[in-house]
């Protein structure tokens, strides 16, 4: 396992805050409850990352407790161990017809450890959570929500489409793919 006070720098004192003053989803400590909710969803078999710990030994109320404190000092600090900002990607092929001499046959995927992946996913957890909570998403917005899917919009437009085609009306449509919109510079 990893030893929290080797991988980061961690905070002189992390003071606990209380629970009854601060803003649950965003303020307060990590719980066991959280990353339990996540390593629930976690699937076995999964091949680890450099870290070599597969998520199948995190599953158990020892490791739980280091998550716990591991978790905190991240949230609290704001710094991460080293090793979760490595990953290796393997190539996967798209599909068994494709010529396997040609790179664009195939799609990488990284292999992350799997307690930076816990970890991102008690975040999510917290931060979907928080944006739902507070309406700060326009109720339009369906893509990468819960139990929302980008069909509707589909029937919307089709519906927009169908009803000016009855009017002899032209029909005007814009759609943008920001895959590669927004660059990360260090």
């Amino acid at each position: 396992m990893l030893n929290v006070e080797n991988c980061i720098q961690p905070s002189e004192n992390i003071d606990s805050k209380d629970q009854d003053e601060c803003d649950y989803l965003l303020d307060c400590e990590i719980t066991s409850e959280e990353i339990f909710k996540v390593i629930k969803k976690a699937k076995n078999g999964k091949a680890p990352g450099l870290d070599e710990i597969p998520v199948e030994v995190l599953k158990n109320q020892t490791a739980l407790s280091f998550l716990v404190r591991l978790f905190n000092v991240c949230y609290n600090t704001g710094k991460v161990p080293v090793l979760w900002a490595k990953g290796v990607i393997v190539p996967v092929p798209k599909c068994s017809s494709s010529d396997p001499r040609d790179p664009l046959s195939y799609r990488g995927i990284t292999l992350a450890p799997a307690t930076y992946k816990l970890y991102c996913g008690v975040l999510d957890c917290r931060l979907r959570e928080k944006f739902d909570a507070s309406d700060s998403i326009h109720d339009e917005q369906n893509g990468f929500r819960k139990d929302r899917n980008t069909i509707d919009h589909l029937l919307s437009i089709t519906s927009i489409i169908e009803s000016r085609k009855l009017r002899k009306q032209s029909t005007y449509a814009a759609f943008i793919d920001f895959k590669k919109g927004i660059r990360y510079y260090k």
